[in-house]
């Protein structure tokens, strides 16, 4: 079923919940590093989760992430802890304190941009979640992949602007030296 644009955030993530209906129980068992810190944040949900008191951190005047790294001596954000756990994520219950107000690259997960090799940006599905696996093993993924590419594909211009900022912002700061994730690339992302 074809979806209308998805113009705002607030709808984007109205979108994102009725998508991933089920996807909690397999977040409950999940060890993937991946969707477990380095949570950075759109600008307009800097505010919202500022004011709910989450611990916040801008690197360099540009990305502000959900601030879930230890201290170096200086005091200043040790950036380099592999997967530092995110500090909104209760460890023993596996659940998030914000949940209702959790950003869009939570919300996403297992989507999610990823640069490539050639600087090619794409939307991928990242293969380690457990949600993947279980839809994978039930025969569910192809339906699943052509569901993400619909809403990728409805999201207004404006947005996915606003998204692709913020994403190069992260990306240039970022590094893998354990290689690129896990992924499976669904799409390449479409400018106007």
């Amino acid at each position: 079923m074809p979806l209308c644009e998805i113009g705002t955030l607030v709808q984007l993530y109205a979108t994102l919940n009725n998508f991933y209906q089920d996807i909690e129980r397999d977040c409950r068992k999940c060890q993937d590093p991946d969707c477990m810190g380095y949570v950075w944040l759109l600008k307009k949900e800097v505010e919202r989760l500022y004011e709910r008191g989450v611990p916040l951190v801008q690197v360099n005047n540009g990305p502000t992430f959900i601030h879930s790294f230890s201290a170096t001596t200086q005091g200043k954000p040790d950036l380099s802890v592999r997967y530092p756990s995110c500090s909104q994520l209760c460890t023993d219950s596996r659940r998030c304190s914000i949940y209702q107000d959790r950003p869009l690259t939570c919300r996403l997960y297992p989507l999610g941009l990823e640069t490539k090799a050639d600087s090619m940006i794409v939307w991928a599905l990242h293969r380690d979640c457990l949600y993947i696996r279980r839809l994978e093993k039930r025969g569910l993924l192809l339906d699943f992949e052509h569901r993400a590419r619909n809403i990728i594909n409805n999201l207004s211009p404006q947005l996915l602007e606003e998204i692709m900022e913020t994403y190069r912002a992260v990306d240039a700061i970022s590094s893998f030296p354990d290689g690129e994730n896990n992924y499976s690339s669904l799409q390449e992302v479409r400018y106007v």
